[in-house]
């Protein structure tokens, strides 16, 4: 069972790094596109500040799930060499962390399937993109709740990143 979850996480890590490396490429693209169109030809793109938004969102929530697994959060060392010769301090700093960690995706995963909730019944859609503003949300949501369930599975043994390579 831990092998076969092992393999879906891998399937999945693999598929969100594509999304994601797609979703940068894509702000690339649009960006430079929209720039030129606007100094040389005075016509920018009219969906480009939208698309844009939507593409950020995606890269964000897509890398926010490894991020999560791998717990490779960005971390502020300036204490480390003193909190160093504290390792029972460590411990609780560290379970402190994945709590909060936990905590603040949870909360955002209920509170951006809230505001897509919102706008569905609003039926609200883009100034320039034929979509309607909840369809982004609701990925934004599922990605987000993808990075409460990688969290959690960080901490399990067997699932946590690093025991399978051991274990092989």
């Amino acid at each position: 069972m831990i092998r076969l979850l092992r393999r879906l996480h891998g399937v999945l890590q693999e598929a969100l790094l594509l999304l994601t490396r797609l979703a940068l490429f894509g702000l690339v693209g649009i960006t430079a596109v929209d720039v030129v169109g606007r100094v040389a030809f005075g016509a920018p793109l009219g969906f480009a500040y939208e698309l844009v938004g939507v593409l950020l969102g995606v890269a964000v929530y897509g890398g926010l799930v490894r991020a999560a697994w791998r717990r490779d959060h960005i971390r502020i060392d300036l204490l480390q060499p003193w909190l160093s010769r504290l390792p029972a301090f460590d411990r609780a700093r560290e379970a402190a962390v994945w709590l909060l960690e936990l905590s603040f995706f949870t909360l955002l995963a209920i509170y951006i399937f809230r505001q897509m909730g919102a706008l569905m019944r609003w039926r609200e859609t883009f100034l320039f993109l034929p979509l309607e503003k909840w369809l982004p949300l609701a990925v934004f949501g599922g990605l987000a709740s993808l990075a409460v369930v990688a969290t959690l599975a960080a901490v399990v043994p067997g699932l946590r990143p690093g025991d399978g390579e051991r274990a092989s």
